[in-house]
């Protein structure tokens, strides 16, 4: 074990304050500070990434660098403490003009969430109502009059906020505003304005059905964005900039409609001054795993976390480097290599109902796109950069693919974009894929579940079963062609297996969902007779008996003969033997199923 010493890790630190006292790992994004507050002239700057990417953390770096000392103002006493040693101090100019100058508005509205709206608005009220008492010096400020201070006092009292009628709400949705026109009085300063997450909000909202309430009251609290109040005597506007972190650039309503001087990067942005902005670089990935010792395992972190391009830069997500590392650094230490492996952090951290709500609406060609993805390939679609978490509930594709793209399931296929056709293409045509295999094993579990519920849906897979029992091969044939159609395998392709292996986990994935002792014996891949059948099993009492012997073909095939050839392949295998020599079974049916593609073609016979 070696003796060096190391860094506490920055694990759940999205406070920059906190992650510096503790002498946390910090990852230096501190030279973008000059892009964004002094190079930048857009009056709102908005960067979508998706969750886990260390959007918080930034926008609290950002804060506690511009934050003026309220009780004396030039003091930059702390920020010399909390950014010592990171590369903005090298910019000595900069720093001066900004460094603990300004006085700031940062809120985070990830909270903003409930049940119903009612709910969610009272979550914003406690937040409006905390964020306003950290300004408590205000209320003794000689540039506020009484009128303003009276306003201040309402803003601090949650109870007052949660009033819940159309007068305090717009105190709550004028609250931003509000505090940034008494800090400009005080400070005699622009206030920078930040807000995190600001989507959080809507897209919860689209979970629970009260979207278009949530759009209005956002808009509200963002409608000074158009409009920005000024000082009458100077002419300046209260704010001096706004910088905003989400997933998506929300265009319904006019959130952002009329916003003069707007700029908005996302992860299809082709801007490389932001690229690395959020997140961490290949770069960052390797230094922080080579600081831990755990840089042997750099590939094995590649394969399951990287895959992400923000156009010029590979990315990782800082959520799986962090947990990685916290997983299996002291097994590096022990010398217990074995033990270091790669879970899947992201199914934990973040929601993908999107991906199994919308695997129940998959058209044949999405189902294929959604195939292509799982099986490493990319897949191309019509990009709609400005949708709303309620376009969902529409099931167009685009939309779907869309979100998925900025919530971090897919990521942009650069080359292969670049290099579509301009004459065959429209000129929001993309192409995606799969990041990593994390995501991949995200994917996987999700359609897992879905093809698991929609076969226990009305005990569809028991009413298979059972039409098996009685020699219904109609019935079972047309299920098996509607669900075929949506089906999207999780098969391994590197193994390379035989067509019929993919039936065969088709058909296994049906019976499996059968309900608790409705089949028994059932067996796949079974020695029965002169051979192996692939699928037989009994009813409950044994009293009926289902072999299934399964082909596959290429697609238009006539699977007629084939699926009869089955059956003569159950018959002269003497696959039946077993069942016939068990007086309890009173029938066994014999079932030839071919398939191609998404199409399949049953033959019966009944052997006793």
């Amino acid at each position: 074990m070696t003796t060096k010493q190391f860094l506490p890790l920055p694990y759940g630190k999205d406070v920059y304050s906190d992650l510096k006292y503790d002498g946390c790992y910090f990852v230096d994004k501190t030279p973008y500070l000059k892009n964004i507050i002094d190079e930048d002239t857009s009056n709102v700057m908005l960067f979508t990434r998706p969750r886990r990417f260390g959007k918080t953390l930034f926008m609290s770096m950002v804060e506690y660098f511009l934050k003026i000392n309220s009780s004396n103002p030039g003091d930059t006493t702390l920020q010399q403490k909390l950014f010592k040693d990171t590369k903005v101090l090298d910019d000595q100019e900069f720093c001066k003009k900004y460094m603990g100058q300004y006085p700031v508005i940062c809120l985070t509205l990830k909270g903003v969430q409930g049940d119903d709206f009612e709910d969610a608005y009272y979550k914003l009220a406690e937040i409006v109502s905390a964020k306003t008492d950290e300004y408590s010096f205000l209320k003794d400020s000689p540039a506020l009059d009484e009128k303003e201070k009276a306003k201040f006092d309402k803003l601090c009292d949650e109870d007052y906020l949660k009033n819940f009628d159309k007068k305090t709400r717009s105190y709550v949705t004028s609250s931003i505003i509000s505090l940034a026109k008494m800090l400009y009085k005080h400070f005699k300063k622009q206030v920078y304005v930040l807000i995190d997450e600001y989507d959080v909000p809507l897209a919860k909202a689209q979970e629970k059905d009260y979207h278009d309430k949530m759009v209005t009251l956002i808009t509200s609290l963002f409608d000074f964005f158009k409009t920005t109040p000024q000082d009458p005597e100077t002419g300046d506007q209260y704010v001096k900039k706004v910088i905003m972190t989400g997933c998506l650039k929300v265009a319904k309503n006019s959130i952002f409609t009329g916003v003069n001087n707007l700029y908005v990067n996302t992860v299809t942005s082709q801007l490389g001054t932001y690229t690395g902005i959020i997140g961490f670089t290949k770069e960052d990935t390797y230094q922080f795993l080579k600081d831990y010792e755990l840089d042997d395992f750099a590939q094995k972190v590649k394969d399951n976390y990287d895959g992400y391009k923000f156009y010029d830069k590979e990315m990782f997500c800082p959520w799986d480097v962090v947990n990685f590392i916290k997983g299996n650094f002291d097994f590096k230490q022990q010398g217990l290599l074995s033990k270091i492996k790669a879970d899947n952090y992201w199914a934990t951290s973040t929601s993908s109902s999107a991906v199994y709500e919308y695997l129940g609406y998959l058209t044949d060609s999405d189902t294929q796109k959604m195939q292509d993805l799982v099986d490493g390939k990319s897949i191309s679609f019509k990009l709609n950069d400005s949708m709303n978490y309620d376009c969902l509930s529409q099931h167009e594709p685009n939309d779907f693919w869309s979100l998925l793209l900025h919530t971090g399931y897919l990521t942009v296929d650069w080359e292969k974009t670049d290099a579509l056709t301009p004459n065959e293409s429209n000129p929001d045509d993309i192409v995606v894929r799969l990041p990593n295999l994390e995501i991949k094993d995200c994917f996987t579990k999700n359609i897992q579940k879905r093809f698991n519920d929609v076969f226990k849906k009305d005990n569809l897979a028991d009413k298979i079963a059972n039409a098996m029992f009685t020699g219904d091969s109609e019935f079972v044939q047309t299920q098996l062609r509607n669900y075929l159609k949506k089906f999207v395998s999780i098969r391994d392709t590197a193994t390379k297996a035989p067509h019929e292996n993919y039936y065969h986990g088709f058909l296994n994935g049906v019976f499996t969902n059968c309900s608790k002792d409705f089949l028994s014996e059932y067996h796949s891949n079974y020695e029965s007779g002169d051979g192996y059948a692939d699928i037989t099993f009994k009813s409950e009492f044994s009293e009926e008996a289902v072999i299934i012997e399964i082909k596959a073909a290429p697609v238009g095939s006539d699977l007629i003969p084939l699926s009869k050839n089955a059956i003569v392949q159950i018959e002269s295998k003497n696959y039946a033997e077993p069942f016939l020599q068990n007086s309890m079974t009173q029938s066994i049916y014999a079932y030839g199923i071919a398939f191609a593609g998404k199409n399949c073609f049953i033959s019966v016979k009944k052997i006793k």
